[in-house]
């Protein structure tokens, strides 16, 4: 009855071990810890003397002649005592006659006064289903690696291969460039050679994706000079930029030192990815190429690079987006920006290679900070001093000119504000994306206050900070500062107590700018033709389309147009109601603006 009940309480076991066995070494008896039954529901009682033979047997008639030697050297009690001396448990796993896999293991329990092994178990475990999926794993991933190294070296040879056929293109391309002077043929040439160009651009990209996930890639370290890597970058990224009228700026310590010793092809590649990404996605205002460095010792100086750009910015929700390869972020919104998304993955694995790492900030619509920093040894010391020379000149903007109201706000420096955008269009903008966003971000900061939210909390304050920042609300940018370093330690007292006070310094600054959101429409020229029912139905139509793709762009750039025209006031104000809403990306609320319309 008492074996039936410890049986009963160890149903368990019996189904995970296959023998559970107590071995006594010095009188060489064995006997079961858990009997198991037999076909007919009888409890097979497996004690006995000779345990050794036991074992003997055992090995003989069960285990699979492959492994017979191994097993007969596991069960040596002359081993396997000495073996459990010096350790508490030994595991070995061999396969049937009837082709089952087992785990064999053996634990002491008793040991003498000399401390000779006196008794162990010996447990024995089907593993033949644990084996089966190991198997089927190893498979799996074998099969995924040869796929991988498939698809590596076929990206690495296919990008190779279209690299000639590419240049013959050009080469045959600039001769047509040097010898024709008809217009026409020379338009057409023109294009030949941009697409040409870009699609050899991103032929590179790939092919230095692929070596980089083959490993095929080594930093290759030597003497450079760092000013004359400047002027190369300044020469290739200065005619995008004029392109774009934009204006490139450089931000360089004058003391950092002229010969350093590094990869420069590979820091150049770094460099042109992230201006080349900069000037891409700015519409307007500056791209700003910053530098800075700090001695680490006698032979290394650290060198801080930052790429600052006006542009679209990025949503937090896709920054996490940023580093996964052949994904462009704004894809979706901006269909006409090309790439392969391979960019900025690029660049983080370059980057990792030389021991450093990319960071990013970003405050969507109002422009992108990419930094990193890098180590590099110097080979002399003498500092490159200014570079104005090879800095290229600012492109001037149409006469702009800013509310007279702006310059008398107390919370505004207008000179950093109008810097920190790159000119007064730029800043403008920002301050009516500032008066329109400031509401939410207090309402979002207040609701998570009050749940005690404090993580997400903080990433508001941590927004509300940047935007105050950038147009040039320096103080309220500082306090935002102190209250995100608080909230990243967790001192909920501090947000708690001073929360308050940053709010509503931010809301009256909303509301001061606030009349940069009203609408002026009603004030155009009387030489602008009133607007036709039919386009107006037309716009909103369009308007509608865009919203229920959150196309935020496209809805802007038909509100654009409607300028053109002149409104009855009923439809500016509707007009200010879809411009407000866009501001504040509620696309719910656009088209219940044009549902009241219907």
């Amino acid at each position: 009855m008492k074996s039936r009940s410890l049986n009963e309480r160890l149903a368990a076991a019996t189904q995970i071990y296959y023998e559970f066995k107590e071995v006594d070494i010095i009188n060489n008896t064995i006997r079961s810890v858990i009997d198991r039954e037999d076909d007919d529901g009888e409890l097979k009682v497996d004690d006995g003397a000779d345990a050794q033979q036991h074992f003997w047997d055992y090995v003989n008639e069960e285990v699979e002649e492959h492994f017979t030697l191994q097993m007969k050297e596991f069960v040596d009690f002359s081993i396997l005592g000495l073996m459990l001396e010096y350790r508490v448990a030994a595991t070995t796993t061999f396969m049937t006659k009837q082709g089952k896999w087992l785990r064999a293991r053996v634990v002491r329990c008793q040991q003498t006064q000399a401390g000779k092994v006196a008794t162990f178990l010996w447990i024995l475990e089907d593993i033949s289903e644990e084996r089966q999926q190991r198997d089927a794993l190893i498979d799996v991933s074998n099969r995924v690696a040869a796929a991988n190294n498939a698809k590596t070296a076929f990206l690495s040879t296919i990008s190779n291969e279209l690299r000639a056929p590419i240049d013959a293109v050009l080469g045959i391309n600039s001769m047509i460039l040097a010898e024709t002077q008809e217009p026409q043929t020379v338009r057409y040439s023109e294009s030949i050679r941009d697409a040409s160009v870009d699609l050899l651009g991103r032929i590179n990209d790939i092919l230095d994706f692929s070596n980089i996930e083959a490993g095929k890639i080594e930093i290759m370290p030597r003497e450079y000079d760092f000013r004359e890597l400047l002027s190369e970058l300044v020469a290739m990224i200065r005619p995008q930029a004029e392109e774009k009228k934009l204006s490139f700026v450089l931000d360089i310590d004058g003391n950092i030192p002229k010969i350093l010793f590094g990869d420069d092809i590979r820091i150049k590649q770094i460099f042109i990815n992230l201006l080349t990404n900069a000037v891409k996605y700015t519409a307007k205002g500056r791209v700003i190429l910053a530098i800075s460095s700090e001695k680490l010792d006698d032979e290394h100086i650290g060198l801080h690079v930052s790429v600052k750009d006006t542009g679209q910015g990025i949503k937090d929700e896709d920054k996490t987006r940023l580093f996964v390869e052949f994904e462009r972020v704004e894809e979706g919104r901006s269909p006409t920006v090309g790439g392969t998304g391979l960019g900025v993955t690029i660049t983080q694995r370059l980057l990792g290679l030389m021991g450093s790492n990319l960071e990013v900030e970003s405050v969507y619509k109002l422009g992108s900070n990419f930094y990193f920093a890098l180590e590099q040894k110097v080979e002399d010391w003498t500092p490159i001093g200014k570079i104005g020379d090879i800095a290229a000149p600012a492109i001037a903007d149409e006469d702009f000119h800013l509310p007279r109201f702006i310059y008398e706000l107390p919370e505004v420096n207008v000179e950093a504000g109008i810097k920190n955008n790159g000119d007064e269009e730029s800043y403008l903008e920002a301050l009516k994306v500032y008066a329109s966003m400031v509401g939410t971000y207090i309402d979002e900061i207040t609701q998570y206050m009050q749940n005690k939210d404090i993580e997400n909390a903080t990433i508001k304050i941590h927004a509300l900070k940047s935007t105050s920042r950038i147009i040039g609300a320096e103080s309220i940018g500082e306090k935002a500062l102190a209250l995100e370093t608080a909230g990243k330690a967790g001192d909920m007292d501090t947000l708690e107590k001073e929360v308050d006070g940053l709010l509503e310094r931010c809301g009256k600054l909303g509301e001061q700018l606030h009349p940069l959101l009203e609408n002026t429409t009603e004030t155009v020229g009387e030489d602008k033709a009133m607007i036709d029912e039919a386009v107006l139905s037309k716009a909103y139509g369009k308007i509608e389309q865009y919203a229920l793709g959150c196309d935020s762009f496209g809805i802007e750039e038909v509100l654009g147009e409607l300028n053109n025209y002149r409104l009855p006031e009923v439809e500016q104000e509707k007009i200010s109601a879809l411009s407000q809403a866009i501001d504040n990306f509620d696309f719910e609320k656009v088209s219940e603006i044009l549902k009241e319309e219907k």
